[in-house]
């Protein structure tokens, strides 16, 4: 792993690290002051189980759920949702805790969060199934809503993340490169809240770094970009929240095991990047361990962010697969 700044640190050890906010957070009115919203979409809250998750919704038509990743938010998918808006309803959910959405009352396993997502879903689309697009640990705490509920569920699209299990613990913390490319579970997930001191007041140095060492197409992330997802994530408590999802995988991994009894037997896409960062061929070999009808993609020069880094690949995909019978 490459070394950070000496600042880095010290602002660490100066650090008293304030005990686990079990309360959820204000919320900011709407959505624009975090992140421009497409043409035709409009920001909004529901309130499942007393928390409130924001949204952004467009379109007309069968619903389709889109549940971001790690260090982003709905706006990761902002380039897909217009292409899929002219034959669905287009729903782009915030993670319990993260942009704008308050955080869970619960814990951060992949059951209790899947909970929320699935009761958000039914408000949408209460007597109809719908689909779901989830990349990165939205992977996470999406899997346990489509394994407990496969018949609310048409179809599903996983993208460059694994179903946790027991292969997460054997990632490497340190190749001859230096850093590996799961690093970051162990530093998330360590006690005392490690990470939350350590990135406090360093947040854009860390998100930078974290999210182009993952990418191959860098270019995407033009500073302006990344200041977008800095100024949501430095808000408090909202990385408290982030790594709080990495404390829990342990736990999440036990209820995966319960779950994967019975695979899906619904159409699965399973996406991974091929470059710099992306999981490759190991996203669709998980999958499938997981589910029966999986239809497998590796695209070519892709990072771990492929919803912004190749787009122009991922978003003619996701409405084909949708779309067929």
């Amino acid at each position: 792993m490459k070394p950070y700044s000496i600042s880095f640190a010290l602002a660490a050890l100066a650090m008293t690290v304030a005990p686990i906010q079990a309360a959820p957070r204000a919320v900011l009115p709407v959505a624009q002051e975090e992140f421009p919203i497409p043409h035709g979409f409009s920001g909004g809250y529901e309130t499942i189980d007393g928390v409130k998750l924001h949204y952004v919704r467009g379109g007309r038509g069968p619903l389709v759920l889109l549940v971001h990743g790690f260090g982003q938010t709905w706006y990761e998918w902002n380039r897909l949702m217009p292409d899929l808006a002219g034959r669905y309803t287009v729903v782009a959910v915030e993670l319990p805790g993260l942009g704008l959405s308050e955080a869970p009352r619960t814990s951060y396993t992949g059951v209790d969060i899947s909970n929320y997502l699935y009761k958000f879903a039914k408000r949408f689309s209460p007597d109809k199934p719908f689909y779901l697009v989830a990349h990165d640990i939205g992977i996470w705490n999406s899997y346990p809503m489509v394994a407990r509920h496969p018949a609310d569920v048409v179809k599903a699209a996983f993208i460059e993340a694994t179903v946790p299990d027991d292969t997460l613990y054997s990632l490497p913390a340190f190749v001859s490169t230096g850093e590996a490319a799961g690093w970051h579970h162990s530093f998330f997930a360590a006690d005392d809240q490690l990470a939350d001191a350590m990135v406090k007041g360093n947040e854009r140095l860390f998100l930078t770094h974290f999210i182009r060492h993952h990418a191959s197409n860098q270019a995407v992330f033009t500073d302006a970009l990344i200041d977008r997802y800095v100024r949501s994530y430095a808000k408090p408590q909202t990385f408290h929240h982030a790594f709080e999802y990495y404390r829990a995988l342990p736990r999440s991994i036990v209820q995966n095991q319960a779950l994967a009894a019975s695979k899906l037997t619904m159409p699965v896409l399973a996406v991974g990047g091929g470059g710099n960062g992306g999981f490759g061929a190991k996203q669709p070999e998980n999958i499938r361990r997981y589910a029966t009808n999986v239809e497998a993609h590796v695209l070519p020069g892709c990072g771990h962010w492929v919803p912004e880094e190749c787009a122009s690949a991922l978003n003619p995909l996701i409405p084909s697969f949708l779309a067929r019978p």
